[in-house]
């Protein structure tokens, strides 16, 4: 299909977890995607690199822009699915995630691919984020190797326990340098690519479930520690279907 919108408006983490679909769509009918994300995502940047997608529009949020998120879902699809028809798309989709399967499978089938085995998550950078977070490393600890942080999500029951994460990696990983988002740099500092990067650069990780746990996966790289404080069933749903080394624990 030609033109196709995909209406996503889902966390940055879900963002990682869908770029399998558009990247298998595009093999299976050389055509790429216009996605409609988050506006509130607008600086990080997520998709301006991702070679499949053709245009990102950005939209309003379901859980907090409407009186519950049941009539957000419903009145987004609605003004979506009128902007597809006026502007003549092929066709709109809003992968929703709320079968207790993997949302991985969930993406495939809602953009047709189904006969795929290509999971493998992925994430865009850019030579110039690669060199504004070495600039960061280097301001931040200079050139000790260091252990990349998470500590606060937004969300209360994803959290790492304050000071958890810096214990955690001077304990296991013998690390005395650390890089942590919202202490040592603000999430708004950056586009979410260079937070990539500054990541990717770390010895070792302490994340709660979030994007920099999905990011891990998409570059590679090992996941030293991660927290999923609800439950084995969200974990289920959001792993990633390509094996990659990890520690995972759902009580600390």
């Amino acid at each position: 299909m030609k033109n196709l919108l995909v209406l996503y408006p889902h966390g940055l983490g879900d963002c990682i977890l869908l770029t399998p679909a558009i990247r298998e769509f595009y093999k299976a009918t050389g055509n790429k995607v216009h996605i409609a994300t988050l506006e509130r995502f607008k600086t990080a940047k997520f998709f301006d690199n991702n070679p499949y997608v053709e245009k990102i529009y950005y939209t309003k949020d379901a859980w907090h822009d409407y009186p519950n998120s049941q009539v957000g879902f419903i009145e987004l699809y609605k003004e979506w699915k009128q902007f597809a028809s006026k502007n003549g798309f092929g066709g709109i989709v809003m992968p929703m995630h709320s079968q207790p399967i993997s949302k991985i499978d969930i993406n495939f089938r809602y953009l047709g691919v189904y006969n795929s085995e290509e999971y493998a998550t992925e994430i865009y950078t850019s030579p110039l984020d690669s060199k504004i977070a070495e600039k960061t490393i280097n301001d931040i600890v200079g050139d000790k190797p260091f252990g990349f942080i998470q500590t606060n999500t937004g969300v209360k029951q994803k959290d790492l326990p304050e000071g958890y994460g810096r214990e955690y990696l001077k304990t296991n990983k013998n690390l005395e340098s650390f890089i942590e988002v919202g202490k040592d740099f603000d999430a708004l500092d950056y586009n979410i690519n260079v937070q990539f990067e500054i990541m990717r650069r770390a010895s070792a990780v302490c994340l709660p479930d979030s994007v920099f746990y999905h990011a891990c996966h998409a570059m590679s790289k090992t996941v030293d520690l991660a927290y999923f404080g609800r439950g084995k069933g969200v974990y289920e749903r959001v792993k990633h279907i390509v094996a990659s080394q990890e520690k995972v624990v759902f009580e600390l």
